[in-house]
């Protein structure tokens, strides 16, 4: 049977392993939009990112929206499995100390 520190040791390399394995990814939120052009709207998308506290937007063409949607997706999951790491990793030291 596995010890406490053994299973959270293990949840702690799965984690890692999922976290490098994560393909491209991005911090910030795809903005859908339309701009008007001589009396006609017409759709655009940008990345909108809050950067050293400043709103910073990239432009998105309609070709790459999918891709930085799936991007952004990818960015929160890791954000989750950076706090599930935190957590195990404040476990883990904690639990060490004790055993020292």
């Amino acid at each position: 049977m596995m010890s406490n520190i053994d299973e959270l040791h293990k949840n702690r390399f799965e984690i890692i392993r999922e976290i490098k394995e994560m393909p491209h990814w991005v911090n910030g939120s795809v903005i859908e939009s339309t701009r008007k052009q001589n009396g006609k709207e017409y759709p655009f998308y940008y990345l909108s990112q809050s950067i050293g506290g400043k709103t910073q937007t990239t432009y998105i063409s309609a070709k790459q929206l999918d891709q930085f949607k799936t991007a952004v997706n990818n960015g929160l999951k890791l954000k989750s499995l950076m706090s599930e790491l935190s957590l195990i990793n404040i476990k883990l030291i904690k639990l060490e100390v004790s055993n020292d």
